[in-house]
């Protein structure tokens, strides 16, 4: 084909075989649903539906918003789409053209299908930001390719304020009634104080304050110390008021100030002798004693008019808002001043009434000048160790909290920074989860709006979004993605899908190592365990590290600790990524619930694929929707979520929340069971204190073995004996089953019954034994003993025994109930027939026959140890009393008792009682099998743990 005729053929193409749809064909997208898509247009939306081209192999409304694939951050909502332009009218600087003067660059537009409820499902709400005019050689195709963007893209290029919060605050807008401001941030070297108002005079100094010094307030930039001079600003002619409020700025030293020392002066016109002429706000009071604020009326004289303003608020060491307020009331003033920790919040009131004196204008504030009062306490001039700023004078009185967090952002929830930016930009705002519930914020800086947006969204960990209903921003909490309900479920296998949703096993998004830094101050979590932790491979991954600056209202290690902890637990997700799942509206297999449930869809909402191939993991696929993107065309409507893994956010709770599940990775099959299997022994592997509780309200529960997820519905000790039953010459079975095997003596030295086991010693130095196997060599072994007299002539013997053998080969947890009454707790090995006691301790306790002591013997691998207390105390003793290492028949299986009189006693056939025997490591789990439908028989040492475990957020 010639070069030239290609351009012809294509228009030719787009021409007769794709007809411009919806507008010019039926109106509807693929799924038989209208599309609408309008354009600000002189002041109103205008319908331009019949003008957008969707063709069928090329061209298309194309939509796009949120996180990006592989993205980390929300992005500037697109929507493209081309326009026929045949008449010009979409030629921005066409004269002829319809809309000539009325489109151009940022034109709102707006993408709309029904949402099924008899509305509109807003698909995007933008602003044009490109005009591209194409056409065919033929001339006959004309059109425009426009592509608009959401109001990110423009916040993006936003200013970076030139001032500080609290000077834009009070200016921006600036209010009739302000008649005099001084912001006092002006940079060292500077030779006056500018105002803040366009017409209004300069502050002057005297003697030297250090300018731009002292940067304790964070709304603020630095403001001068007033160490060495004072500052003094006059103001321009307004018309007498009936009301006259000063504000400022102060923080005053811990150390305090010398009584007298005028912080603020503030001059009226003299309207007559012996009247008001000015007001000194001074540190202290009368009496010298005060460690608060004092306001004085006097003459032009410096005389003192009627009783001073006494505060008792301690001024010192605080960030304080002082505000002066002067209000006519009849004949006199109502005088009031108020202080507002600025840090707190909290503000402390004084006020009264001045008789006989009106107001003028203002013609003077000072700060730190001497005082011109002519009764004490007088003070000199300068404030040593004082900060002064923003002071405003105005003529009418407002509240004291007017300017919110803008007086001091620090502690501001990182929600509600967000909406009151938004505020102070004129830019709607929503938002989904409470703005409360979202971390504290540090200073706001000077960054462009969106700039401090994100650092408030990086701080919380929620998602940034673009309002589809209006052109607005909209922050989802973090607090609000968790432990939510998923919004839709497509069933693999019901053909809902677009696409095969791919599973990716790779690294991109792994953090095992996380630093977070909070005012040069840093905290470092790391993940030491588990497949994705630091551990070189194959125990784990390495490290994998990122540093991460967060603008938080506290550096304390705890909180450092807390937000490092939180990123390291989304970064060790051991899951497959689905980073896209894909859904055609125009699919038979769409119902209408399932339709307006997607459409509904927004950024955190939680989606799940059931069902899915036998190739893949067994469990649902669930996952959070970060960003869509949407194609509408003349066959379908596609919308394709770009994702990440759910579970993070699943089982979120708290430590003592009454549905809380703490995970262990510390837990192991003992022995192979086989696929129908519903009894299970499990130990932990490391820490033999790491069990599983067997209270009987918390199951049932799920634990993953080996990609099998079971239901427990039952924990139990391997053994446990508490002796309800009666048996002579034996000891007969244990609750939990197994049989008692008895050894030495005669048989009717064995017996249970009035709820204990018992051994008579009916002659010396020959020991009375049961036993019973527990089939494994590590164990975790309770019992309580008490013998039925005082020993006399030697001691009586009782002991909790492992790894039993035979007479002459095991390891006993021995207590020696001596002549004395006095306890010993040994660790005694016997093999080969000799008999070594390995360590020992004498124990604090007196004994009582009759009184029950409680046994612990542990015993893992080569490590033995043993305490005893008094079972009256009914708190397990905390320290273990002896331990000793040792591998001797360390795989023998089986546990009991072992009772004997030393040679040389002379009781009497006395009896040692067992009550409460119970191996509770290893434990017993009972199971129902295959609850994500997995079908396998498990290997002994495979790891157990939480199929959901809780974890614990911000």
């Amino acid at each position: 084909m010639a070069p030239g005729l290609v351009p012809q053929v294509a228009g030719l193409r787009r021409r007769l075989a794709l007809l411009p749809a919806p507008a010019r064909s039926s109106g509807e997208a693929s799924d038989g649903n209208p599309v609408l898509v309008e354009l600000w247009v002189s002041g109103a939306w205008v319908d331009i539906t019949g003008y957008t081209l969707v063709r069928d192999d090329s061209g298309n409304i194309s939509l796009s918003r949120g996180i990006r694939d592989e993205g980390s951050q929300t992005e500037a909502g697109t929507c493209s789409l081309q326009l026929d332009n045949r008449d010009g009218r979409f030629s921005p600087r066409n004269p002829m053209g319809p809309y000539f003067g009325a489109i151009g660059r940022n034109t709102p537009v707006r993408v709309s299908v029904p949402d099924g409820m008899g509305g509109k499902s807003y698909r995007v709400w933008g602003e044009i930001s490109e005009w591209v005019p194409n056409w065919d050689t033929s001339g006959s195709d004309v059109w425009t390719d426009a592509t608009a963007a959401g109001i990110l893209r423009r916040l993006a290029q936003g200013p970076v304020p030139d001032r500080s919060v609290i000077y834009n605050a009070v200016t921006d807008p600036i209010g009739s009634q302000v008649v005099g401001y001084w912001p006092m941030e002006d940079v060292s070297g500077s030779t006056k104080l500018a105002s803040g108002l366009p017409s209004g005079s300069p502050m002057t100094m005297t003697g030297t304050p250090e300018l731009a010094s002292y940067t304790g307030f964070g709304a603020s930039d630095p403001l001068p110390d007033l160490s060495s001079g004072y500052v003094s600003g006059g103001v321009a002619k307004y018309d007498d008021p009936t009301a006259t409020q000063v504000r400022f700025l102060v923080f005053i030293p811990a150390t305090g100030l010398t009584t007298g020392k005028v912080i603020c002066s503030i001059d009226q016109v003299d309207y007559s002798a012996g009247a008001t002429q000015f007001w000194e706000l001074y540190y202290g009071n009368f009496a010298g004693t005060s460690t608060s604020l004092t306001l004085r009326t006097c003459a032009s004289d410096g005389t003192n008019l009627g009783a001073d303003l006494e505060s008792d608020y301690d001024v010192r060491g605080k960030l304080l808002y002082v505000s002066v307020e002067l209000q006519e009331s009849g004949t006199g003033i109502t005088r009031a001043v108020r202080i507002t920790n600025v840090s707190t919040g909290a503000t402390a009131n004084v006020s009264s009434t001045a008789g006989l004196t009106q107001l003028t204008r203002v013609t003077r504030v000072q700060f730190g000048p001497a005082s011109r009062s002519v009764t004490s306490p007088i003070g000199t001039q300068y404030l040593p160790g004082v900060a002064v700023g923003h002071c405003t004078v105005e003529n009418a009185i407002s509240a004291v909290d007017a300017l919110g967090r803008r007086l001091n952002p620090v502690g501001e929830p990182a929600g509600r920074r967000i909406q009151r930016l938004c505020s102070e930009e004129g830019i709607p705002f929503d938002w989904v989860g409470d703005l409360d519930d979202t971390v504290p914020l540090g200073a706001q800086g000077k960054q462009n709006m969106l700039s401090l947006v994100q650092e408030a969204v990086l701080a919380d960990g929620g998602m940034l979004y673009e309002n589809r209903s209006v052109l607005g921003l909209g922050y989802r909490t973090r607090a609000s993605l968790c432990n939510q309900d998923a919004v839709l479920a497509l069933d693999y296998a019901g053909a809902a899908l677009a696409q095969v949703p791919t599973p990716v096993e790779d690294d991109r998004y792994i953090q095992n190592r996380v630093t977070v830094t909070v005012n040069g101050i840093t905290g470092t979590y790391e993940e030491t365990s588990g497949r994705l932790s630091t551990a070189l491979p194959p125990a784990g991954v390495g490290v994998y590290g990122q540093d991460t600056t967060l603008n938080l209202a506290t550096s304390d290690t705890p909180t450092l600790l807390d937000h490092a902890a939180w990123r390291v637990h989304l970064g060790t997700v051991d899951e497959a990524r689905f980073p896209t799942v894909s859904v055609n509206l125009a699919h038979p297999s769409i119902t209408p619930t399932m339709r307006r449930a997607i459409l509904a869809i927004r950024a955190g909402d939680r989606i799940q694929i059931t069902n899915p191939p036998v190739w893949l993991p067994p469990d649902t696929i669930d996952q959070l929707v970060l960003g869509t993107s949407e194609t509408i065309s003349r066959f379908e409507h596609r919308l394709t979520f770009n994702c990440q893994p759910a579970s993070p956010f699943n089982q979120i709770g708290y430590l003592d929340g009454s549905t809380a599940r703490i995970d262990t990775d510390d837990s192991a099959l003992l022995a192979a069971v086989s696929s129908g299997a519903t009894s299970l022994d499990v130990a932990p592997v490391n820490d033999p204190s790491m069990l599983w509780t067997t209270d009987t309200a918390e199951v049932p529960w799920d634990i993953r073995v080996g990609g099998e997820v079971m239901r427990v519905t039952a924990v139990s000790s391997k053994l446990v004996d508490a002796f309800g039953r009666t048996s002579s010459s034996s000891w007969g079975s244990a609750d939990s089953g197994q049989a008692w095997t008895t050894s030495g003596g005669t048989g009717t030295d064995y017996a249970v019954g009035s709820g204990v086991g018992t051994h008579t010693l009916g002659s010396v130095d020959v020991s009375r034994r049961c036993f019973t196997d527990i089939g494994y060599a590590n164990f975790d072994l309770y019992g309580s003993v008490t013998t039925s007299a005082a020993a006399t002539g030697a001691p009586i013997y009782a002991a909790l025994v492992g790894r039993y053998i035979d007479i002459d080969g095991m390891f006993m947890a021995r207590l020696a109930f001596s002549t004395a009454n006095v306890l010993t707790m040994a660790i005694v090995r016997r093999i080969g027939g000799a008999e070594s006691v390995l360590a020992s301790s004498v124990l604090s306790y007196t004994y009582t026959p009759g009184a029950f002591f409680r046994i612990r013997f542990q015993g893992q691998g080569a490590r033995l140890r043993a305490k005893a207390w008094p079972v009256a105390d009914l708190i397990e003793t905390p320290e273990w009393q002896v331990t000793v290492a040792d591998g001797s028949h360390s795989s023998a299986t089986s546990v009991g008792t072992r009772s004997i009189l030393e040679v040389g006693n002379t009781n009497v056939s006395p009896v040692v009682s067992y009550d409460n025997l119970a191996v509770v490591n290893p434990q017993t789990f009972t199971v129902t099998r295959s609850i994500n439908g997995v079908v396998k028989a498990q290997a002994a040492g495979t790891d157990i743990r939480l199929a959901t475990p809780t974890y614990f957020s911000l």
